[in-house]
């Protein structure tokens, strides 16, 4: 194995800068900048592994070298860190993360130098370049660098004939959990199905089955106090249109590309919470992973039922109610056959307790597992559902009205 002296010998004879020079050897020492190993390796004369400490670097180390390695990248640094500063401008944000893009003839010198000399101790010029830029724009701005999920990542592309800051801003995201108390609106936007969104004589053009919906009750203020050009609705799955929702239903509000990051969210959540139809609970920002958790939680329900049977039918009928537990079995619903696979699926019902509220009427309390379909569970779908309430009392049995009471966390 080569030894540190004997690199560094072989390469001086390149005519490197100090960083280029340093970057061979970027994992040797610590709390070190590459242009001071780089004059470190000009000063010491018998170098070793452990020669490079703060001690031993000349007072005349400066940043900012130049070689046809590195083609004069360094010595642009004000440039580079202005170019992200004034990208920056515009937004409002506490972290971010450089990306470099470095000039192809830099690149391609940097391979043929660790082809010939070996790449042991080495760094990439690009993450050299990152973390230089970064260290001056958090001095300067006040905001921190953020490996894993940044505000924004900008990507400084070097090439000469570019020369710009590519903007990657990363989504706001907020979570919160809301009840829905109208029967009328659907939880996302439901575009026309005729025109699909486009407008016409169907929808009287406004492109939407439904005038709003819980998304767009919930994601107006928070669009417009942070400037995102949308905004996406992510739920823990969705209760119907015309059921209501009391068991505070998880979801992350995810507002893209915004300019704006410091929000009041208790002021917002009480602009949101000022209307009849939904209310929400427990805003607070979100983590990028609770997205694919919230979607894949398999909840367990309760519901309230109002249903109206065909016929009357005497208590010890109705008592029988209470056998429908354990697996059932449910066909894909005919109302929802034209959206989903056609297949059977099957659900574990926990309890259902039944209450006489009148004349063919009665109402039912239902825990049951994530994913059941309770209207077919009642009425049995022309059997695809296996038991059901209709089956049970011997007679036609139709959900009225459904409210979902509880959603397990």
């Amino acid at each position: 194995m080569i030894s540190v002296k004997e690199k560094r010998d072989a390469l001086l004879e390149e005519e490197l800068c100090d960083h280029c020079l340093g970057r061979q050897f970027a994992k040797l020492g610590h709390g070190l900048e590459n242009f001071e190993r780089g004059a470190i390796c000009r000063e010491i004369d018998d170098l070793e592994e452990d020669s490079f400490v703060r001690e031993n670097i000349p007072e005349d180390a400066d940043l900012g070298g130049s070689c046809e390695y590195c083609d004069g990248v360094f010595q642009k640094m004000d440039h580079w860190v202005e170019l992200v500063e004034d990208s920056f401008d515009r937004y409002e944000l506490s972290t971010f993360l450089i990306g470099i893009r470095p000039p192809n003839e830099a690149i391609e010198k940097e391979e043929a130098l660790w082809e010939e000399y070996g790449i042991e101790w080495t760094e990439p010029i690009k993450t050299e370049l990152s973390r230089l830029i970064g260290k001056r724009i958090e001095k300067e701005l006040g905001i921190e660098v953020d490996f894993k999920r940044p505000d924004i990542n900008a990507i400084i592309e070097m090439d000469e004939n570019k020369d710009r800051v590519e903007m990657q801003v990363n989504s706001l995201l907020l979570y919160a959990q809301y009840n829905k108390y109208s029967r009328e609106i659907p939880q996302t936007e439901w575009h026309c199905r005729n025109c699909r969104g486009s407008g016409c004589e169907e929808c009287d053009w406004t492109g939407k089955n439904y005038p709003t919906s819980v998304q767009e009750e919930i994601q107006e203020p928070f669009k417009r106090e942070t400037k995102a050009i949308e905004a996406k609705f992510h739920g823990g799955g969705r209760e119907d249109v015309d059921a209501r929702c009391f068991g505070r239903r998880e979801f992350v509000l995810e507002l893209v590309e915004p300019l704006h990051r410091d929000l009041d969210l208790e002021s917002l959540m009480e602009e949101v919470n000022d209307n009849e139809k939904i209310e929400i609970f427990d805003l607070r920002p979100a983590g990028k992973d609770e997205i694919e958790e919230i979607k894949e939680k398999h909840a367990d329900k309760m519901y309230r039922a109002e249903v109206e049977l065909s016929e009357d039918v005497d208590d010890e009928k109705l008592e029988k109610l209470q056998d429908i537990k354990g697996e059932i079995e449910q066909r894909t619903p005919n109302r929802v056959d034209h959206r989903r696979a056609d297949k059977v699926r099957k659900r574990e019902v926990q309890r259902v307790l039944c209450e006489r509220k009148g004349e063919k009427k009665i109402e039912l309390v239902i825990k049951a597992e994530a994913g059941t379909y309770i209207k077919e569970l009642i009425s049995g779908d022309e059997g695809r559902s296996d038991p059901s309430v209709s089956e049970t009392l011997g007679c036609e049995a139709e959900c009225t009205a459904l409210d979902v009471l509880n959603i397990e966390k």
